[in-house]
């Protein structure tokens, strides 16, 4: 049986009712972890990419949805995200146990516009060939709330539990529960949990995330950082994100 809610936690939650959550329903948010001046002048220095950039064409990647990646070539406000106290705290509990070092496996804008649909349920770990049920978690997520997320225009829908569901088991939409969170907060999910961006029923509101997945240091990264990235760009980097990065 899943939990029916989304458990939302303050920024100063310990490590160990942080790992107890985890472990039990493989998501929680951290409500308001950073201010929204920050995430202001991020989206700032992005709107000039995201004006430019073309609606999806697909299912999946949807059809009134905007994508943007390379964000660091674009703006360096990225990295306080990325390499957030909380949010690596969240992947040395998720990722920890089962390597010696965890990689940035992922990085991008999600911007849910104005009458999309909901996007087909998967997990992020399926980029990996490994069976269900397992202990070990190959990768973890933080999904970075750049507007406030509403079950109006799009909140992430989650299955709380389904990481430990095993293969058989279908995921259905009436199992999902919205990942509902102010602008600032971020929800972090196991590479296990089940969940698809939600449809946005408004006229006029676009729902903004930033997408930080991480996945164990002895996987092949989903984006290649070693070709978006010039050498110049990496040394300016803070080195734990350069790290993060593969360099």
């Amino acid at each position: 049986m899943t939990t029916k809610f989304v458990e939302t936690v303050d920024p100063d939650i310990s490590s160990e009712e942080m790992d107890v959550i985890l472990k039990r329903d493989g998501c929680l948010i951290v409500r308001d972890a950073i201010d929204h001046a920050s995430i202001d002048g991020l989206l700032a220095d992005l709107a000039p990419y995201m004006e430019r950039k073309p609606l999806g064409n697909g299912d999946f990647l949807g059809f009134q949805t905007k994508r943007l990646h390379s964000l660091f070539t674009k703006t360096e406000r990225v990295h306080d995200f990325v390499i957030h106290d909380k949010v690596m705290e969240m992947v040395d509990l998720a990722l920890g146990p089962w390597c010696d070092s965890y990689q940035l496996n992922s990085n991008s804008i999600t911007a849910i516009g104005p009458d999309e649909t909901p996007q087909q349920l998967h997990r992020d770990s399926a980029l990996y060939p490994m069976a269900y049920p397992r202990e070990r978690n190959t990768t973890a997520t933080a999904f970075w709330a750049l507007t406030d997320f509403t079950e109006e225009n799009g909140a992430t829908r989650v299955i709380p539990g389904s990481h430990k569901w095993g293969e058989d088991r279908v995921p259905r939409d009436d199992e999902t529960v919205g990942a509902v969170m102010t602008k600032g907060s971020f929800c972090a999910f196991l590479g296990g949990i089940y969940h698809g961006g939600g449809r946005n029923t408004t006229s006029d509101e676009w729902r903004v995330a930033m997408l930080a997945g991480f996945a164990l240091g002895w996987l092949r990264q989903e984006q290649n950082w070693y070709l978006s990235l010039t050498a110049e760009e990496v040394r300016k980097m803070p080195e734990k994100l350069a790290r993060l990065l593969g360099f």
